[in-house]
């Protein structure tokens, strides 16, 4: 089941107010989900800070570092500076005087942009009952496993069940064959121990919430008793229909070396970050086209008989850049990794 990952209100108002994408776009419904991509560090003059993770975004808060193997140093200045760290092993920070940092991890941002926009999608398509019901499953594990060129369809089939005050919804120890949305109402978790004899309540379930998705995944039976204590509507997606979303075939993806060729055989790239990122280094050439204004500006920049290779940051939003682009007849791939993988030349600044 899912329980929402909050971060500070003060934090998330500070991201918020950041002139680094996609901090800056963030709406109210991200804070539940940033709790897993995001945290904030202080060092004092002098500390020492590693981390050997490539794929993560480094700001400066306050302060001043210095970055080894990096051959330049980080600071305050007018604007937050920020650096993406693209290679493994020992990255040291080095703090020249007190400092705050922020630390991200950028496939998880690019995730949330890419849910953002096919929410968006969804919307302009669907209507606005649809997209919220994306909006409550982004932290689901079932729909998480889906691919999102999926998601849409598995959104669509959900069929509303009314649920009454005392009915039991799950059992523990039953096969897990469905995956539920609260839409409204309240629902008790109740879980009984390997070694205990009666069982104990450990959450309370109320609108947004989903469960039923581990067990839906894993193919394993309930791990938990799930109970309605109020009148309510839930939202069910059957079992054997995500299994066959799961089976489906899947949006093409290409590898770094697949796309410089067909760069190389005249094909097109599109780069759908933001634009501070495309300004960090883009491939040569590359159209740009934010994610966002992908729906709104595809048909005035692109060529529906050239075929588009899409590419972001980690791989994430190029899918639904290359999904978008398909929905409107276009030919697209997407590429896998993202740009710091791209085995070609790299430009830096805006075109």
């Amino acid at each position: 089941m899912t329980v929402p990952s909050l971060i500070s209100q003060e934090l998330f108002e500070l991201l918020r107010h950041l002139s680094i994408a996609p901090f800056n776009k963030l709406d109210s419904t991200a804070r539940t989900q940033l709790g897993e991509a995001v945290r904030v560090i202080t060092l004092a003059p002098g500390d020492n800070y590693v981390t050997r993770l490539a794929g993560q975004r480094i700001i400066v808060l306050s302060g001043q570092i210095a970055m080894e193997p990096y051959d330049f140093a980080l600071n305050l200045g007018n604007t937050r500076d920020h650096i993406v760290i693209t290679r493994e092993g020992e990255n040291r920070i080095i703090a020249h005087e007190k400092t705050t940092l922020l630390l991200a991890d950028v496939a998880f941002l690019d995730t949330l942009s890419s849910w953002a926009e096919l929410a968006e999608y969804v919307r302009e398509s669907h209507g606005e009952e649809l997209a919220n019901r994306l909006i409550h499953v982004t932290r689901s594990v079932a729909f998480r496993c889906l691919p999102l060129e999926h998601v849409e369809d598995a959104l669509r089939r959900m069929k509303t069940r009314m649920v009454k005050r005392g009915e039991t919804i799950v059992k523990q120890g039953d096969p897990g064959d469905s995956f539920y949305l609260l839409w409204s109402g309240k629902a008790e978790v109740w879980r009984t121990g390997i070694y205990d004899e009666t069982p104990e309540m450990v959450a309370l379930l109320s609108q947004g919430d989903t469960f039923g998705d581990e067990a839906l995944v894993m193919g394993g039976n309930r791990n938990a008793t799930v109970k309605m204590v109020e009148d309510g509507k839930l939202l069910v997606l059957d079992g054997e229909y995500f299994r066959e979303l799961i089976s489906r075939p899947l949006l093409r993806e290409v590898t770094p070396e697949e796309a410089k060729q067909l760069l190389d055989d005249g094909c097109v790239a599109v780069d759908v970050r933001y634009a501070e990122e495309f300004e960090d280094g883009h491939i040569a050439n590359a159209i740009h086209l934010p994610l966002p204004e992908l729906r709104a500006h595809a048909e005035s920049v692109l060529d529906k008989k050239r075929k588009h290779v899409v590419v972001c940051l980690s791989g994430k939003r190029s899918k639904v850049g290359a999904f978008l682009l398909n929905q409107r007849g276009y030919d697209a791939v997407a590429m896998k990794e993202g740009i710091p993988a791209w085995p070609g030349e790299i430009v830096t600044g805006s075109v």
